[in-house]
């Protein structure tokens, strides 16, 4: 099977279900709100991978339970977050959303994409390099400026965990923002920023820009400092980080929390 093609087939059959949408509809408002265009670019996604003949299970923020495909494959898991931060995307803010997807074999994330709806830019990891539309990307070692940490942060929770474990920071050669999701973790890959931080911890579907990152050279842990298990129904905190550097100076700030929750 070739999975990169496979992954780029799957976004692009999601971008182009969700620019024929012309109008979005609230379909379950619940804590993290679902729309008609969610359901339709998972839709088109999971049809795409049935097409392609390959066995494996898929994991959906849009599904309750997990999907078996053409018989299903415990060895091949599939990630899949048809919309990232749909609370933006409903409200026409679609710069800040992806669709993003990751294929796992045997325990290990071997693909992911992400591919920014505003410009239908495709970034990509294959087993050993990352990609931004094929031309191969690798983590800037220096950037212009501070470096800029991003968090998801909606909560008052999260925003204290936030804002209390890493506001020192600021006070030296780093700025604190709290907006993100996948898009503005995998431009960790091309230098646009520097560190993102899940400070509660989430499944797999959140972490397919963080594997890109890896693979172009970045930095991924959770916020202990721990390995990121890619087990599908784990829930895990994560870290992502240019270079060791602001990796550690992060990690020093959080590493003893526990924030598993």
């Amino acid at each position: 099977m070739d999975y990169v093609t496979l992954g780029k087939q799957c976004i692009a059959a999601a971008l182009k279900k969700l620019s024929e949408i012309r109008e979005i509809i609230i379909t379950e408002d619940t804590l993290n709100v679902q729309t008609n265009a969610d359901l339709e670019s998972n839709k088109a996604i999971l049809d795409c991978i049935k097409k392609s003949g390959l066995t494996c299970n898929v994991f959906s923020e849009e599904e309750k339970d997990m999907l078996k495909i053409n018989g299903g494959n415990d060895d091949v898991i599939i990630m899949l977050d048809p919309i990232d931060n749909t609370h933006l995307y409903l409200r026409g803010e679609i710069s800040f959303c992806s669709v993003a997807l990751m294929i796992i074999i045997k325990g290990t994330p071997k693909y992911a994409f992400v591919s920014d709806i505003t410009t239908n830019d495709i970034y990509y990891c294959d087993e050993n390099k990352s990609y931004k539309n094929d031309e191969v990307i690798t983590v800037p070692q220096k950037v212009p400026g501070r470096n800029i940490i991003l968090g998801y942060a909606p909560y008052k929770m999260r925003m204290e965990r936030l804002v209390s474990s890493l506001i020192d920071l600021t006070e030296e050669e780093y700025y604190l923002y709290n907006f993100g999701g996948q898009l503005q973790t995998v431009k960790i890959a091309t230098g646009n920023y520097d560190a993102y931080v899940e400070i509660r911890a989430e499944t797999l579907n959140e972490f397919c820009g963080a594997v890109i990152v890896q693979r172009a050279g970045g930095i991924v842990t959770t916020i202990q400092g721990k390995n990121v298990d890619y087990s599908p129904n784990k829930k895990q905190t994560l870290l992502v980080a240019r270079n060791k550097k602001i990796h550690t100076d992060i990690l020093n700030l959080l590493k003893d929390k526990e924030y598993e929750n």
